[in-house]
């Protein structure tokens, strides 16, 4: 067994999606040789927590470190709520003014301090996963440290991400340097989107690390489904849909508020079929909204609930949707988890899309309903025509063998073999 050290900011028990891709490679290295030891955060106020998370990776060793200082005076573990998008935008690029790549490099210091006290002699590798882009400057530092070869893996895009924003040239121009560092240092190179890679060929032609490129896109966890408990019965003359996360930035409900708004007036007969229920932080703007709309009677709010219990929900529901608002060149990096999650499901997908990987990845299968963002009236067709399979029982059901290339266990073979090339011996 050869032994890996996972650097992972987000990690159980912190929640939301960012936590579910590491979580799975973590459960499933061992399977391929490879032993697993997590490096990351000691728990602090945060969004969400899902302890539940933690059964997967309860046979592997987890370091935490300190926050750093700016985290450190938010105090112990909390929960606290999402503020207002406006507000949470507001102190994302505020906060991109001081820190960079971003506001967790004080906690790569506190992780240096920490790993002084540990053997990494043990390790054949590092794995570092990001964002935050922190964590691959941290991988840097300990395979110059320590001479171990690095693996990096890119959730989202860096310079190319849709939520950065950049208040000077020399901003820019810093997070230009730190990319191609990362980039043209690292043994392998991981991207769960082809869109990240073609940018990236883009901006540096001819670059050697173009070589060391390799894709693993998002992916479900069939034991996930397997496990799920049921969630509370529903009623079988209408039609339920689920929506698993939170809404930021362009992605948001809106769309649909105003398909139902339209289903309201020129046929109530299948607004009053539906229902849909609000698995995540649904913001209080959002909600206000679809009073203001007068649509708020089919929606039902559950808050944040642990990925078990999200999975049942999404076991119980007739339609999965999802929504990215916006085709332009940044939110094409962007591949949501719960696209892929819901494949595992295997129900129908409702998908609000922009022409971007997601759609052109969604479109592959039979049990999808694909629609533009600013297509009220064609969501609002959709919605009817998905009430009639309901009503005839001809809902379609996602193929098993098809979906199977997005297994997590798969994915994880893959990154078990980008592993055993860069390996350090020992």
């Amino acid at each position: 067994m050869k032994h890996v050290l996972v650097i992972a900011y987000y990690f159980p028990p912190m929640g939301l999606s960012g936590v579910q891709r590491i979580v799975k490679f973590v459960k499933y290295l061992p399977s391929f040789g490879w032993q697993p030891t997590v490096l990351t955060i000691d728990p602090h106020a945060y969004f969400a927590f899902d302890d539940s998370m933690l059964k997967d990776v309860r046979h592997t060793e987890i370091w935490r470190a300190r926050p750093g200082r700016a985290f450190r005076v938010i105090g112990e573990r909390r929960t606290v709520p999402l503020t207002r998008e406006r507000f949470r935008g507001l102190a994302n690029r505020l906060s991109q003014l001081f820190f960079i790549p971003d506001n967790k490099i004080g906690w790569t210091r506190q992780a240096m301090r920490f790993l002084q006290g540990k053997d990494l002699s043990v390790f054949n590798a590092v794995f570092s996963t990001a964002p935050p882009f922190s964590n691959h400057l941290l991988g840097l530092r300990i395979k110059h440290r320590y001479g171990l070869p690095l693996l990096v893996d890119f959730r989202d895009a860096w310079v190319d991400n849709p939520y950065h924003v950049y208040w000077t040239g020399w901003h820019r121009k810093r997070h230009l340097e730190l990319e191609r560092k990362v980039l043209e240092s690292s043994d392998a190179i991981v991207s769960n989107n082809e869109f990240i890679t073609r940018l990236w060929a883009e901006r540096y032609p001819g670059a050697a690390f173009h070589k060391r490129v390799y894709l693993i896109p998002q992916g479900f966890d069939p034991a996930d489904f397997d496990s799920a408990s049921e969630a509370s019965s529903l009623n079988v003359d209408e039609l339920h849909f689920v929506y698993t996360g939170v809404f930021y930035a362009n992605n948001t409900p809106l769309v649909l508020y105003r398909a139902l708004k339209l289903l309201q007036e020129e046929h109530p007969d299948v607004y009053n079929r539906l229902r849909f229920y609000m698995i995540g932080y649904v913001q209080h703007e959002y909600r206000r909204a679809a009073v203001q709309l007068g649509v708020e009677d089919r929606f039902r709010y559950c808050g944040y609930l642990e990925h078990a219990d999200a999975v049942a929900w999404q076991q119980a529901a007739d339609v999965l949707w999802l929504v990215l608002g916006d085709a332009n060149r940044g939110y094409q990096t962007i591949s949501a988890g719960k696209a892929f999650e819901y494949l595992g499901s295997r129900k129908p997908i409702l998908g609000i899309v922009p022409d971007n990987t997601i759609r052109r990845m969604l479109s592959g299968f039979d049990h999808t309903f694909l629609v533009e963002p600013d297509d009220v009236r064609g969501l609002a067709e959709t919605i009817r025509d998905l009430c009639e399979h309901k009503r005839t029982g001809t809902l379609p059901r996602g193929d098993a063998g098809k979906i199977r290339a997005y297994d997590r266990k798969v994915l994880t073979g893959r990154l078990g073999e980008l592993l055993d090339g860069i390996a350090r011996k020992r």
